[in-house]
């Protein structure tokens, strides 16, 4: 593999490359039809994932949401020993809609993700 210069900005090229990575200038090459037979069985197919950040953005606030709920009520046991049933209820409450809440953001966000996904 060596380097050319690109006709047009002058930068060191590959001399497999198609075009000038710096400028997009086509660069021609010197075709049989066996390369071209070779280039198509050679070459290598890129999946670029094009989920958009919308559902990656729903995960990034549901998923915290999801694992901190059980936190929230579990600790709310604790409160109750030193603060009373009012709050305990409270921190119990709040946790189970943390939970059930993220449960089904992640979910939503996961399916959608999947969904949309190009």
């Amino acid at each position: 593999m060596a380097l050319t210069k690109c006709p047009e900005c002058q930068s060191e090229v590959s001399d497999q490359a198609l075009i000038c990575p710096k400028c997009g200038f086509p660069l021609e090459k010197e075709t049989s039809p066996e390369s071209d037979v070779n280039k198509i069985v050679e070459e290598k197919i890129q999946t670029i994932q094009l989920t958009g950040k919308k559902w990656k953005r729903m995960k990034l606030i549901f998923v915290p949401m999801f694992i901190f709920g059980p936190f929230l009520s579990l600790s709310s046991l604790f409160v109750f020993l030193f603060f009373g049933v009012e709050l305990f209820i409270v921190g119990f409450l709040l946790g189970g809609i943390l939970f059930f809440v993220g449960l089904i953001g992640t979910i939503i966000a996961s399916f959608g993700a999947w969904w949309h996904y190009r």
